[in-house]
């Protein structure tokens, strides 16, 4: 008995010696994954002096999620051992070949994105993943070589290694290092604050470990959420305006207000009481302020735009509430809250609700939703056919006569091009009708694979903007690494220029109000902070203005159907219901930069992370200062930073309440403005 227990001792000690020479297979193999991204990187986008700070950076992050890994798997591998050595060989070669695979995946992903892959991964349905992957090319003999390479590596380092003894001094450090990296905090991503730029923080994460980390975090957050939904938990709505409280008026519907009337823009306007305005919307497929409008930082690639921004009211701090495209509808047009994984995710569960759409129609307008690729993407039929909208445009219905955005080298194109949803708008109402119109536009181009008709044309004109901005040669050749981006910016540009161009010659331009805003900041293009994403324009155009304006105050799009409604009741006498849902407070049309407002903000499906509450900022619990052009400065102020978090969490509890349970309002106050009047 003694002495098989001695031997199943010396089997272990045995087996743990062996566990290091397979970890340093894997420790080779992760350092040389790293040098692989640089290079990944280096071949789609600029790789400058600090790019390579931050990728040495990482290394310490692979060091941290190589010993986490480490000691995962010695347990299993050891027990394996203790039956059979080459079964616990062939399970630690078997791991090492998928987290290979995986970070390679994840590698490539972010190098077409810029954005590493985290839980938002499990906000879509497969269809739409494999839209997205057809979009970026799909898999191609050249993206297969890294795999084939790698593994080839990993079968010589197995033939190197697998044998080696390391002596005594590896042994206890190895075993030390891996016993504490179980005792650290998550360090697979650099603290905030660290790097400049948020895209210097996501190079230096491991790409495997953000992942993982994200959907630890997701699982977890999910069963926060059933747990929630059992206690349903919550102090009255702090959401909404950091200095003005809403009159709330029943506690089983927590988001139910008095309506404030107030209206903020009928003094610009020039107004006919008669006849009732056309309202266009045209939702901006990534435009993001880095790159349009006065001081933008990347320099402006939207010049017609930026005139008409001279000729309109302009808010140059507005902020997008998603940073995908997936929050755009419900936050523009319902003031709607996020619900789970977006409001149009909750498909045929989605509560009762009212929209800027549905109150219109209350009023005899005629509406429709005109978008170039699959309106069934991120479910935006669904939300529109909740509001009763008129009539839905997208690439399954748009007719003959219409050129879809050049293929990529699959044969894959999103859709129509932003010129010819233009065409489409001016086409679908030229009918004569005396009704007034609600026509509601999403672009497409400045989207993923970035392939614009006339795409030439479009690089030489990319290169004359260049000439035109201040920038040095440095910041040129930057530029000139993401061309097909910048090119699609001036295509949407010139095709907006044909539209006001073409709507101005109509009888009806002279009764119309457009209204431009981006859905979220490109991600293709470095991100520089954790606001940037969604800071966008917001520009409300109409010959019916008397003067243009520029606002450097923050609103954000949860602001417009309120301030759209009390223009239109104040100045129409239309009649709209004096409680509502909506989660803004209306446009700040102060010109002075300053922040009354108190919003949450979600990344994409599965990250709601970000809180903005007057000129504070919090971003995965760092809390920041904003700056007059929306930079931000990481602090370390203890109470505020709890009282922001008590209110993030507080919104959480109830958006999980009101869209779980269908409380955000009543069925009276929904079929009385439900009926068309």
């Amino acid at each position: 008995m003694e002495e098989t227990s001695s031997t199943s001792l010396e089997r272990l000690m045995h087996a743990t010696r062996r566990y290091i020479a397979y970890c340093a297979i894997l420790l080779l193999v992760i350092i040389t994954l790293r040098i692989y991204e640089a290079f990944a990187i280096c071949s789609t986008c600029h790789f400058s002096q600090s790019s390579l700070r931050a990728e040495f950076y990482g290394l310490l992050c692979d060091g941290y999620v190589f010993l986490r890994i480490c000691a995962f798997l010695v347990i299993p591998y050891c027990l394996l051992f203790l039956l059979k050595s080459r079964v616990a060989e062939w399970f630690f070669g078997a791991c090492v070949i998928l987290i290979t695979i995986t970070s390679i995946v994840l590698q490539l992903y972010f190098a077409t994105s810029l954005v590493p892959l985290g839980s938002d991964l499990f906000g879509y349905s497969f269809s739409e993943i494999s839209h997205t992957v057809g979009a970026s090319g799909g898999l191609r003999v050249l993206t297969l070589m890294p795999f084939l390479l790698f593994l080839a590596f990993v079968a010589f380092l197995w033939w190197l290694l697998r044998n080696k003894n390391f002596p005594n001094l590896v042994f206890y450090f190895f075993y030390i290092a891996v016993a504490i990296s179980l005792l650290l905090n998550d360090y697979s991503s650099p603290s905030s604050g660290r790097f400049k730029t948020e895209y210097e923080s996501y190079l230096a994460s491991n790409k495997l470990g953000f992942f993982i980390s994200k959907t630890y975090n997701y699982f977890k957050e999910e069963e926060d959420k059933r747990n929630q939904r059992k206690s349903l938990s919550f102090n009255q709505l702090n959401v909404g305006s950091s200095k003005i409280s809403f009159h709330y008026v029943n506690k089983e519907y927590p988001l139910l207000h008095t309506v404030d009337s107030t209206d903020v823009l009928g003094n610009f306007f020039t107004i006919n009481k008669s006849q009732k305005p056309n309202l266009v919307f045209i939702l901006v497929e990534s435009l993001g302020r880095a790159y349009s409008g006065e001081n933008a930082y990347l320099g402006s690639f939207t010049p017609f735009l930026d005139s008409l921004m001279q000729k309109s009211l302009y808010w140059e701090n507005f902020l997008s509430t998603g940073g995908r495209t997936f929050a755009v509808l419900p936050s523009v047009f319902g003031s709607l809250p996020f619900g789970d994984k977006g409001f149009n995710e909750l498909n045929d569960k989605m509560p009762r609700h009212l929209s800027l759409i549905r109150l219109l129609k209350s009023q005899g307008y005629q509406s429709s939703f005109i978008y170039g690729g699959d309106a069934h993407f991120d479910l935006m039929d669904v939300f529109m056919h909740a509001q009763g909208i008129d009539k839905i445009t997208d690439t399954k219905s748009f007719g003959p006569g219409y050129s879809k955005l050049p293929a990529n080298n699959k044969g894959f194109a999103w859709g129509y091009g932003d010129r010819e949803i233009f065409r489409k708008i001016l086409e679908s109402a030229t009918v004569v009708n005396t009704k007034p119109r609600l026509d509601i536009a999403l672009t497409l181009a400045m989207h993923d694979p970035f392939r614009v008709p006339n795409q030439e044309y479009y690089n030489n004109r990319f290169e004359a903007q260049l000439n035109t901005l201040n920038l040095s040669e440095q910041e040129k050749r930057e530029r000139r690494n993401y061309k097909p981006q910048f090119a699609s910016m001036l295509y949407f540009d010139d095709a907006l220029r044909y539209f006001i161009s073409a709507y101005s010659k109509r009888p009806d331009f002279k009764n119309t109000i457009f209204v431009i805003t981006g859905d979220h900041r490109m991600p293709e293009i470095p991100i520089s902070t954790q606001l940037d994403r969604f800071h966008v324009p917001l520009v409300i155009y109409s010959p019916m203005l008397k003067r243009p304006a520029k606002f450097s105050s923050v609103s954000v799009q949860f602001d417009i159907t309120p301030s759209i409604l009390a223009f239109l009741s104040n100045n129409y006498d239309m009649k709209f219901p004096s409680l509502a849902h909506w989660m803004g407070i209306g446009l700040d049309t102060i010109r002075t930069f300053r922040n009354i407002h108190a919003y949450p903000l979600m990344r994409n499906k599965n990250e709601m992370v970000d809180y903005i509450k007057g000129l504070n900022f919090l971003s995965s619990n760092v809390l920041y200062n904003i700056n007059d052009n929306l930079t931000i400065d990481a602090v370390d102020k203890t109470e505020q930073t709890k009282e922001l978090q008590k209110d993030f969490e507080n919104f959480k509890r109830l958006n999980n309440y009101v869209c779980s349970t269908n409380h955000i309002i009543p069925d009276t106050l929904y079929h009385n403005w439900s009926k068309i009047k």
